[in-house]
């Protein structure tokens, strides 16, 4: 009762304060506040302001941008630290906040948390309580950094007025940016939580030792301070640590995030992987790289006589939405049924953070982030890495790293030829075209979604729609209306599958990793049988 009470007084002291807040900064509205993926931290922006060349300008034409310039505060519990992002604010008026009337703001973080961070709330009286906030990191908004140009075709920053930066930190988010599914995420989770098997074994449904919950252990990048701790959350019901109830959602599919198997392309020995013999790798070969069972550059494609040449195979953090659409599309597969995680136990020296040398001086280890992710595979000679593909994502690595195709399917064109990264002076229109993506041939793609309130909040709807606009000028993603084909939608974290294609019935349950097939099979099922394709994985 105490607890319970003490929990009401808080709440009404944080709405109290916020109502302040609001009334302080009335004219300046919140369109758009959004934390997770980093894979989509550039092409949201673009949506939001001005891109070089032409945007929708949905949030404005000022831009500020920060290198871990925002928090996103949990207040479930005092033992949940603070996630430290990359984070920009896009706001209308003048540069100096002049006749401002609207701001969005995007926190860089990963899908997984961002989803926690956008449930971990609970209510009281029907009030949200602010569990899951946008704070500053390390500044003041009297004084706030001068800003990085940290997205590569807007416009250069300009100063974050005192009035915007008020205006939007502080705020709750009310917006989660996701590669996969909530109730992919949740799953994610759940098996980051849950003991390794004993004896020890990894598998698709096998548990990955980060636990005990609901607060686990953080998970550690080999490269640097980015970490990622493991929380529980929920997406119905009552949450686990506050045991209030968890407010209604919906999901707005943004578009198709394509997953680039990134390799270094500084060696062009006979064994190096800038060697132009390394333009395509199979998928179960690819599975078995991550699995550590494969360790040189050789055993890639079908070679004889090549030297041994050891790889540096980089791999994300688990609440990651592109390692799970890794996972489940490559090594934790229906067909392979292993984990890029095999014989990772965070208990054991080396593991966490992830620092695994084979015989043969091959090593395995653990980056944070889209962009440490990006950054080392272009710095580390013969590192292979994946990332999800856009101009923003890949800018920094055109010279010092390539793509390969996966199964002979090239994710960009219709056809292989160099595996280099497209680069884009903004508008470019058809720059990449993404052809086996739109029919379903390449192997390693996903939803990007954006999780809100339901109905739709008219701002991140038009975001939404202005997101799906813009990659006629600048293509990072295929944007959903012009699929032709769908990941077949699976019961997950309790949630029975619906994949949204019949009559009255919405999108539900996971589907990272579910079989690709056209949404014309699924039409015609409905019309032959009166059922969706679901609970069929690749």
């Amino acid at each position: 009762m105490a607890t319970r009470l003490k929990r009401i007084v808080l709440a009404l002291s944080v709405v109290a304060a916020m109502s302040l807040a609001a009334n302080s900064f009335a004219a300046i509205k919140v369109l758009f506040n959004g934390v997770g993926s980093s894979a989509a931290f550039n092409a949201m922006a673009l949506a939001a302001g001005a891109p070089s060349g032409g945007g929708g300008q949905v949030c404005g034409a000022n831009n500020w941008t920060e290198t871990k310039g925002g928090l996103g505060h949990d207040n479930r519990e005092s033992t949940i630290s603070d996630v430290s992002g990359n984070v920009w604010v896009i706001w209308n008026g003048t540069a100096t906040g002049t006749g401002t009337t609207q701001v969005c703001a995007y926190l860089n973080i990963d899908s997984v948390v961002g989803n926690r961070l956008y449930f971990a709330r609970w209510l009281n009286a029907g009030v949200n309580s602010g569990a899951g906030v946008l704070n500053p990191n390390g500044f003041t908004c009297t004084s706030p950094p001068a800003g990085n140009n940290l997205v590569p075709l807007l416009p250069l920053d300009v100063a974050l007025p005192t009035s915007v930066c008020n205006a939007i930190f502080g705020q709750v988010f009310n917006a989660g940016m996701s590669d996969i599914r909530p109730e992919d995420a949740l799953w994610a989770t759940t098996r980051a939580l849950t003991a390794i098997p004993t004896p020890a074994k990894w598998c698709p449904t096998c548990g990955l030792g980060y636990g005990p919950g609901p607060v686990g252990q953080t998970i550690l990048s080999t490269f640097s301070s980015k970490s990622a701790q493991v929380v529980d959350f929920a997406i119905s019901g009552n949450d686990p640590i506050t045991g209030e109830p968890v407010p209604g959602w919906i999901t707005s599919n943004v578009g198709s995030q394509i997953l680039l198997v990134l390799v270094n392309s500084t060696d062009t020995s006979s064994a190096g992987l800038g060697n132009a013999a390394f333009n395509n790798v199979d998928r179960f070969v690819l599975g078995k790289t991550y699995e550590g069972v494969l360790t040189r550059t050789r055993d890639l494609i079908p070679s004889t006589g090549l030297p041994a040449v050891p790889l540096t195979v980089l791999n994300r953090e688990p609440l990651s939405g592109t390692f799970n659409t890794f996972e489940y599309c490559v090594p934790a597969s229906f067909e392979q049924n292993s984990s890029q995680e095999n014989n990772v136990n965070p208990a054991n020296p080396g593991n966490n953070p992830l620092d695994l040398t084979a015989a043969d001086g091959a090593v395995r280890e653990r980056v944070i982030g889209t962009g440490e992710m990006t950054s080392e595979v272009g710095s580390i000679t013969d590192s292979l890495g994946y990332a999800f593909f856009s101009f923003g994502n890949v800018s920094g690595i055109t010279t010092t790293a390539k793509y390969l195709a996966v199964d002979g399917v090239d994710p960009l064109y219709a056809s292989y030829t160099t595996g280099a990264l497209p680069t884009c002076t903004a508008p470019c229109p058809g720059e990449v075209t993404f052809p086996n993506i739109v029919d379903g041939s390449y192997p390693i793609w996903n939803i990007l979604r954006v999780i809100s309130a339901a109905p739709v909040p008219t701002g991140i709807a038009n975001l939404v729609s202005a997101a799906q606009s813009q990659v006629a000028q600048i293509p990072d993603f295929v944007p959903v209306n012009s699929l032709e084909v769908f990941r077949s939608h699976y019961t997950q974290s309790g949630v029975a599958p619906s994949n949204g294609h019949k009559a009255r019935s919405k999108e539900a349950g996971g589907d990272v990793g579910g079989a690709v097939l056209t949404v014309q099979a699924d039409l015609d099922n409905i019309t032959d049988t009166g059922k969706e394709l679901t609970s069929l994985k690749q």
